[in-house]
């Protein structure tokens, strides 16, 4: 009967976080439409990625021999399982997908391993990342570099990343070195070479974030930058009782 109170909660306080830098997706560095735009095809580096792991984030799933040493790819096959939310309209405050089921994701990870995620397990927040994008490569560089001076994001909350809108012709490829060199601590789900995920959660603009209650229904989405003390208010909003 309550849940309704913490719901109000974040999407005002989305209010107030999001959006905090333009969003690629205008003048040079516009964002192609996730359906229509071309990504080159799996591409293998001549080298192992190593991927550090944030600790309480899902990590990828174990391959099937201990002896493989996973490769980098940029995009892969991907199943998306379940419903897509649509496009998000006019405003994240008023989306009509919200408390919608997520769908979910079953692919390949940034390194080349098989990589699984589930809604409704417990809370989550995915951020959607271009290679090329300005505001991205600011999102990652910030929140590393936070974590890396001893701060901490609440446990409790998942956070997956997505590389989409992969173009080898644009600035910062491939995504798999750009994230390597940052140290990015999180999992990294690759996107299809028709950006099947962007498309499914209605991506529009880079940085996108989608938060997702406890109970696998949508939360919030929107694209723009989320400074790290805004998005750990997030995520302690996300684990408010009544959340899902």
């Amino acid at each position: 009967m309550n849940s309704k109170r913490p719901v109000r909660r974040v999407v005002a306080l989305t209010a107030t976080v999001l959006l905090l830098a333009t969003a690629c997706g205008a003048g040079d560095d516009a964002a192609p439409d996730p359906a229509s735009a071309a990504s080159p095809t799996a591409t293998e580096q001549s080298t192992p990625l190593e991927t550090p792991t944030a600790t309480g984030q899902p990590t990828p799933a174990a391959t099937s021999a201990a002896t493989e040493v996973p490769t980098a790819v940029e995009v892969a096959p991907v199943q998306v399982v379940g419903q897509p939310l649509g496009p998000i309209g006019d405003s994240p405050d008023a989306d009509p997908a919200f408390r919608q089921p997520v769908p979910a994701l079953n692919g390949t990870a940034i390194d080349g391993s098989p990589l699984e995620w589930i809604p409704g397990e417990r809370p989550a927040a995915i951020v959607f990342l271009a290679h090329w994008c300005p505001a991205c490569q600011a999102e990652v560089a910030e929140l590393t570099e936070w974590l890396a001076e001893g701060n901490n994001l609440p446990e409790g909350v998942d956070l997956l990343s997505v590389v989409t809108l992969v173009d080898s012709g644009r600035d910062n490829y491939p995504p798999s070195q750009w994230l390597a060199d940052e140290g990015w601590p999180f999992p990294v789900l690759v996107d299809s070479a028709d950006n099947e995920v962007a498309v499914a959660f209605g991506q529009a603009g880079t940085p996108f974030w989608v938060l997702v209650f406890g109970d696998g229904t949508l939360a919030l989405r929107g694209s723009g930058r989320i400074p790290p003390e805004g998005l750990a208010e997030l995520f302690d909003q996300l684990l408010a009782p009544g959340d899902g």
